[in-house]
């Protein structure tokens, strides 16, 4: 799965060098959330990271937009991402917009 330039991250994530390394290799983190933009169904899930990487997700086209530690941490992520497309004047309807 690949990860955007530009990662939201959450403040409580730790070890945050840990998590990428794993996230790129297709390890599982232990109460991570991620925010995902999949492609093929142009929308941003939340799923565990061991959601994600489970085999009816592994294979669908998608980037890492944002990484939280647990589900309402990932729910605060994704309306801090919201607000700051607002804020830039981009379309916070739009998922490919809200990653930029």
């Amino acid at each position: 799965m690949k990860l955007i330039d530009n990662l939201f991250v959450s403040a409580s994530v730790t070890g945050l060098e840990t998590v990428v390394y794993s996230l790129r290799r297709d390890i599982p983190v232990l109460h991570l959330t991620c925010i995902v933009l999949f492609e093929d169904k142009n929308r941003l899930e939340i799923l565990s990271s061991r959601d994600l990487f489970h085999e009816r997700n592994k294979n669908r086209p998608g980037q890492i937009a944002g990484i939280a530690m647990g589900r309402r941490d990932a729910v605060d992520l994704l309306r801090f991402m919201t607000e700051d497309a607002v804020k830039c004047g981009r379309n916070p309807a739009d998922p490919k917009e809200l990653i930029l």
